[in-house]
């Protein structure tokens, strides 16, 4: 039989709702080097640097985006906008759908650090600032992309982002001082199979 033509049948769809480059691009080197490219497909819906646009849109798409093995997922930063943020998470809990949110506090930064065991910063100037220390090609104006082999430990990483997570007590995230959701959306991809 000809398989000319046939659409590949993915895993996973993740249906991306995003703030910005340095996200986007982590996203697909990570699924790059874990090897599914052939098994999650990454749609990106949406980028916009402002998080409750983000979460009225995934709220407003969800409908028309949810197919078999998809997933709508919404990932942005704090930046130092606790109104902000605090409205678009409370939005996407009551929408009542199944949306997830990979977010950071207080930025994207913070997970590369993760990686090199830093975990002390809490601005987005201090982790930017730290990040162009251990990663010399990343510059948050100019390339605002990771090197993923300058990312040596992912597991550590993972382990201190559940440690935060646990440490609410199942307060929201946005309570937290500091933050790394997108271990939650990481690890959906390393588990595909």
């Amino acid at each position: 039989m000809n398989n000319f033509g046939q659409r590949p049948q993915f895993k996973l769809i993740i249906q991306l709702f995003y703030e910005g480059r340095t996200e986007l691009d982590y996203l697909q080197k990570f699924i790059r080097q874990r090897n599914k490219n052939t098994l999650i497909r990454l749609n990106k819906i949406l980028i916009n640097p402002n998080p409750l646009t983000l979460a009225q849109e995934s709220v407003e798409k969800f409908d028309d985006l949810k197919m078999n093995n998809s997933e709508v997922w919404v990932v942005f930063d704090h930046d130092g906008r606790d109104a902000e943020v605090k409205e678009a998470i409370d939005y996407i809990n009551k929408s009542g759908k199944d949306i997830h949110i990979a977010f950071m506090k207080p930025c994207i930064e913070i997970w590369p650090l993760m990686h090199n065991g830093i975990d002390n910063v809490t601005t987005p100037s201090a982790a930017q600032s730290k990040l162009e220390s251990i990663m010399p090609s990343y510059d948050h104006d100019r390339n605002p992309y990771f090197d993923l082999d300058k990312m040596p430990n992912y597991e550590g990483a993972v382990v201190k982002a559940k440690q935060w997570q646990t440490s609410l007590s199942g307060d929201p995230e946005y309570n937290s001082a500091k933050y790394a959701g997108i271990y939650k959306l990481t690890e959906k991809i390393a588990a595909v199979e």
